[in-house]
């Protein structure tokens, strides 16, 4: 069960995403039975608007980028293809994790009267956590490549590469004799 500490640091609106790692096992946990409930890592934060937490929507979508193993195959894939998958990717992580709390709330919220009004709460605060995950898709600044910022972004496109050719460069016979370099051309 959860102790005093972790109590109050739930009641805590704000507290739950800055001190996500430690109050994930309340929020996966039926707390009649004690009986966890599974989903995505602890480490993994979403970010919603209605808290005052120091992490913004940008960061926990990086994060997620981050962690994603495909980020390595963007120029052996075409560009559609890398970018449908890695908004696959997050929005699969962000499902397993609105499963999750439906799950938590079915188990802990079934005496409850008011159910139905936790339910639509639920359903608003899921469409807002899918929404910080889908991929803006515009083309970068810089280099053309599809952006990768949240779809919600103000600010420039940036596909958060070099905005270099990491191909080896064509014009081998330029290069008299020597290894072919990275094409390294913008």
């Amino acid at each position: 069960m959860l102790g005093p500490r972790n109590t109050s640091r739930a009641a805590q609106g704000n507290e739950f995403v800055v001190h996500w790692n430690e109050t994930l096992t309340y929020y996966s946990q039926n707390m009649d039975t004690d009986e966890t409930i599974p989903g995505p890592s602890s480490t993994i934060v979403f970010y919603l608007s209605d808290t005052e937490a120091p992490i913004t929507s940008e960061a926990c979508l990086a994060s997620l980028r981050s962690n994603w193993e495909g980020r390595h195959d963007r120029f052996k894939i075409s560009e559609e293809e890398f970018l449908a998958t890695l908004n696959q990717h997050v929005l699969s992580i962000a499902d397993a994790r609105i499963g999750q709390v439906q799950t938590w709330l079915g188990a802990n919220t079934a005496r409850c009267v008011q159910h139905a009004d936790v339910q639509t709460l639920f359903r608003k605060l899921a469409k807002e956590l899918r929404s910080h995950v889908v991929l803006c898709g515009g083309a970068c600044g810089f280099c053309s490549l599809s952006c990768l910022k949240g779809r919600q972004h103000d600010d420039a496109h940036d596909c958060y590469t070099t905005h270099k050719c990491p191909h080896a460069c064509e014009f081998e016979d330029q290069h008299d004799g020597l290894p072919t370099p990275a094409c390294d051309m913008p």
